[in-house]
């Protein structure tokens, strides 16, 4: 059975594949990877890895999952991370919120 943290790594691995993020400015870009290559590393401190993970789960909520490339694989693993760590987050309400 995957860990929550096996998780996030290998959906945030889909997304950037799947060009999820490409629309955010290089300084985030730059934090979801060194946050990702962080938590694939095993040598960092519980403490640490948990600050990586909380920096990834907040460009979570910023990821554009209705590009071309993203499958509904990937978008239900996405939920499944937020769910995970207790954001329960519906991609189709955020984007239809300001629909009257």
């Amino acid at each position: 059975m995957k860990t929550a943290s096996q998780l996030l790594v290998n959906t945030t691995g889909i997304l950037l594949q799947n060009h999820a993020f490409d629309h955010l400015p290089d300084e985030k870009l730059s934090l979801i990877r060194k946050s990702f290559f962080r938590l694939t590393n095993e040598k960092h401190s519980l403490s640490e890895r948990k600050q990586h993970e909380t920096a990834l789960l907040n460009l979570y909520a910023e990821a554009d999952l209705f590009t071309e490339t993203t499958s509904p694989q990937s978008m239900h693993q996405w939920q499944t991370v937020m769910n995970c760590f207790g954001r329960f987050t519906d991609p189709v309400i955020e984007q239809n919120s300001g629909i009257e």
